[in-house]
């Protein structure tokens, strides 16, 4: 079976079409509620931090007193809830219990400060915020600042005597068998999350996700073989989301722990709870190819790495291939507002991200949004199964991204190849010109990623001077423990490998480290302001 096709009169590419299993009518609390009852014992989620395993039968049941307290407590259909919670036992019940009512849960970031925390609660107003002990503080800060404290704040595995403890939400109510979630209406209109979008160029946007592509996503990827899934997100990742829907797909087990990005923690998922798939971002990979422990690791139990999010080598790729005798590495890719787009599962094809997953559609288009065809270079536009209705009280945002066929645009430059395979040049607007040139800093960090003794590397665009009459192409890196790598070699390698016009010309910064996003994604315009204050100092200016 052909994974991708190509219809050469609309110019779109089609992943595999699928029917999903289940109704996209139905809400979601419908679906998930039948999903738990059909299968009461299999385990669905094992706490690596406790050990505790939890059932279908008990998620049901922490589900459900969930959603029978906090109507209790007065939460409605169409109150938004924010969650900025790391993966403790109880998260995913409450998340599931707040879609079961029609209540969007808006994930936080639990690293979030005062003020990214501040403008996602402006901008959604939630009826009540659910947080982590230590957290606390920063998101009443917030909830001061821009709700007046007026709002409850419930606070999971805390031990403080001056909050709302999450827990209480769990006392039985003697009503759990009497429940049956209630049919909230069109799952087209209704809202089951607000995500955040990346935040890369500016302040995150509200991601609309409705019950339908909710119901889609559990019901377009049923699986028959039990896995076991795996990763570090929280909820506020895209991927965090996905994987905990991924547990009602079929007959996987997901792992989570409280604990932040290791690499003793996860060798502890692969040896000793068996993890069979694995997402996690290329600085994560990376980081464990280096632990000294790696090549006495067993890692027959991967199946299936997935590593994403940003730029992916194919050095990174080769080696970890070497390390699992049973699996290999995909490359994948996928967005707040369609969700999976793409990975490689027939075979790698150096560059590219994979062809278009089950019910995703690509176009590529010129600046004047005419489609292109097989191998032309243009604007990527997506569209899933369930179309993505817009970002959360952002209408200009929304007409900008959604075009009149109801693709979304991407914000991404690439092509299609002639067997579907998807390339992703670069991010549109990170695209810059070198005396009319157009230079890709994805393209370059591709080169110099590949030097040795480069950890990580950012290329960003230098003004060349006051008038902005050209850009000058900058790296900015940080160097591996133990290099002595210098500007030099970096410019001199990177020389003998590129055109003229995307030579290092604004020259090579090296820094302790490169700031991000909460999902791991280096943040273009804070490296820039770091560079052009290094800039400073080194010309005493």
């Amino acid at each position: 079976m052909a994974l991708c096709t190509y219809d050469e009169a609309s110019r779109t590419w089609y992943g595999v079409q699928r029917v999903s299993i289940y109704n996209p009518k139905a809400n979601v609390g419908e679906v998930l509620n039948h999903i738990l009852l059909r299968t009461p014992d299999r385990i669905i989620q094992i706490d690596m931090d406790t050990g505790n395993r939890l059932s279908c039968t008990e998620f049901r049941m922490r589900m459900v007193r969930f959603a029978q307290h906090l109507t209790h407590v007065g939460l409605r259909k169409g109150d938004i809830v924010a969650m900025a919670n790391g993966n403790s036992e109880n998260v995913a019940p409450l998340a599931c219990a707040l879609m079961t009512l029609g209540a969007p849960f808006n994930p936080l970031a639990p690293g979030f400060n005062v003020e990214d925390m501040a403008h996602m609660l402006r901008l959604t107003q939630p009826k009540m915020v659910f947080c982590d002990d230590d957290n606390v503080e920063v998101v009443r800060q917030a909830v001061c600042s821009v709700l007046g404290g007026e709002i409850p704040i419930y606070v999971f595995e805390s031990q403080r005597d001056d909050v709302k403890h999450a827990e209480d939400l769990l006392i039985p109510t003697g009503k759990e068998e009497q429940f049956m979630p209630t049919h909230l209406g069109d799952s087209h209109e209704l809202l089951s999350m607000i995500l955040c979008s990346s935040g890369t160029t500016g302040p995150p946007k509200g991601v609309c996700v409705t019950h339908a592509q909710t119901v889609s996503t559990i019901g377009c990827y049923p699986t028959a073989k039990p896995a076991t899934v795996f990763n570090f997100s929280p909820l506020y990742w895209g991927t965090g989301v996905y994987m905990m829907l991924s547990t009602f797909s079929g007959s996987s087990t997901r792992l989570i722990t409280r604990r932040p990005f290791s690499e003793e923690t996860f060798f502890e998922a692969v040896e000793k709870h068996r993890a069979n798939f694995v997402f996690m971002p290329p600085s994560y990979a990376s980081q464990v190819l280096r632990h000294e422990r790696t090549s006495q690791v067993d890692f027959s139990s991967l199946i299936m790495l997935a590593i994403g999010g940003s730029y992916v080598s194919e050095g990174l790729r080769d080696r970890f291939d070497l390390l699992l005798p049973n699996g290999r590495t995909y490359n994948t890719v996928g967005t707040s507002e369609v969700g999976w787009v793409a990975t490689d599962f027939a075979k790698r094809k150096p560059g590219s991200v994979g062809t278009p997953v089950v019910n995703v559609s690509v176009k590529i288009v010129d600046d004047d949004g005419n489609d292109l065809g097989v191998g032309e270079r243009g604007q990527v536009l997506l569209k899933g199964a369930e179309p993505f209705i817009g970002y959360y009280k952002n209408e200009a945002a929304t007409r900008a991204t959604i075009d009149e066929r109801g693709f979304m645009r991407s914000g991404d430059i690439g092509y299609v190849d002639e067997e579907g395979y998807l390339y992703l040049i670069d991010r549109e607007k990170d695209i810059f010109k070198y005396r009319g040139f157009h230079v890709s800093p994805s393209e370059l960090e591709g080169v110099v990623g590949q030097i040795e003794g480069v950890l990580e590397v950012c290329v960003v665009a230098v003004p060349a001077d006051e008038e902005r009459t050209t850009e000058l192409p900058t790296a900015v890196i940080v160097r591996a423990a133990g290099s002595s790598l210098t500007a030099e070699q970096v410019m001199e390698i990177v020389d003998g490998k590129v055109s003229d016009f995307k030579r290092l010309r604004g020259g090579v910064y090296f820094v302790e480290r490169l700031p991000k996003t909460q999902t791991g994604k280096n943040v273009r315009r804070k490296v820039l302001e770091m560079v052009l204050e290094l800039a400073k100092e080194k010309t005493g200016a």
